[in-house]
């Protein structure tokens, strides 16, 4: 998959996201996370979980999921998008699935579109449409596409009934050259960077219902100083790199040179979840449109991360939203430090 095909997931992602923004401001989220999750009890909110393995044993009214196994066991209301190793849908999902992962498996009525990428992809139950890639790609006889299908696998089976234009693209198995091995390089690259951005995304969610007096702090650092909070990423950057080098050469300074390159790699790490939270604060404020900090987040960072894949700009973008969300993480735990009196 190419840079394209990132784009149009990622603008898949923001086009959901953005409609229940517009619809629902007020909806709540259900964040989970573990190694083994079980959701036995019905949850009328959007449910973003990652963990090793989750099954879902109760109704919910959406689903986003990143991790290794998920098993949907009862209906889901609305949407349901997953990135894992194993994916299995045993019952109906209201509107569309876009999973992507090694195994998927979908067994249940779907009442909108199928966007499916992985190792083997099983359809069973019905849907509107289907966009399938693979290396294997089934389609049950007992299935009905109403609309359209298109299929791209090296292996692939159609006894469905398929209403609509049938589309197959099937790929050689014959032997590897340099653009096959180069090509499922860069299926891994993509499949990674998809987790990634699922896994920040909730990782952002759940910091801000974590400690969203901080995050409000820390919104409020990028929008009134955002020039400073750019210089001051820039400098903190190069200071603490420079302190790493001096404790490095120290016998004794080794283990504050190891804590402070941790503390510097966990604020870069950071730093695109506050750059893209005070995007979406811009973004809202134009809109003129007030709603929580959830929101206004997941906004951004969409946002935020659609303009990375922009050719050249997106590299600048890229960072100045490092730079920026590192020197905003740097400013507001100055404050809050001066704040404490310490």
């Amino acid at each position: 998959m190419t840079k394209t095909t990132i784009q149009k997931i990622l603008f898949i992602l923001f086009l959901i996201i953005l409609t229940g923004f517009f619809i629902s401001p007020v909806s709540a989220f259900d964040t989970r996370s573990g190694d083994n999750i079980v959701i036995s009890e019905p949850i009328d909110d959007d449910l973003i979980a990652s963990g090793g393995s989750m099954i879902v044993n109760a109704p919910v009214k959406s689903i986003t999921w990143a991790g290794g196994t998920l098993i949907v066991n009862e209906p889901v209301e609305r949407n349901l998008v997953a990135a894992g190793g194993t994916i299995q849908v045993n019952a109906p999902v209201g509107t569309d699935i876009f999973a992507a992962g090694g195994n998927i498996d979908i067994n249940g009525n779907v009442g909108g579109k199928v966007m499916a990428v992985g190792g083997s992809v099983t359809m069973s139950g019905n849907a509107e449409n289907i966009a399938a890639s693979g290396g294997t790609v089934v389609l049950g006889k007992n299935t009905v596409i109403s609309k359209d299908a298109i299929i791209s696998a090296s292996g692939y089976t159609t006894q469905a009934t398929i209403q609509g234009n049938l589309t197959i693209e099937e790929e050689d198995e014959s032997g590897f050259d340099i653009d096959k091995i180069g090509e499922a390089v860069g299926a891994f690259i993509t499949m990674a960077m998809i987790l990634c951005f699922i896994g920040f995304l909730i990782l952002g969610i759940i910091l801000i219902k974590i400690c969203p007096a901080f995050f409000t702090a820390l919104v409020k650092t990028g929008t009134e100083k955002t020039l400073l909070s750019f210089v001051a990423g820039i400098a903190g950057l190069v200071i603490g790199f420079i302190l790493f080098v001096i404790l490095l050469i120290t016998l004794i300074g080794i283990p504050i040179a190891c804590l402070l390159m941790l503390l510097m790699l966990i604020g870069l790490s950071l730093s695109t979840i506050m750059s893209g939270a005070v995007l979406g604060s811009w973004v809202l404020n134009i809109a003129k449109k007030e709603t929580g900090l959830i929101w206004g987040f997941i906004l951004g960072f969409i946002i935020l991360h659609i303009l990375f894949f922009i050719p050249v700009i997106g590299f600048f973008i890229w960072a100045i939203a490092v730079f920026l969300g590192f020197g905003m993480l740097i400013l507001t735990c100055y404050d809050v430090y001066s704040d404490s009196g310490l």
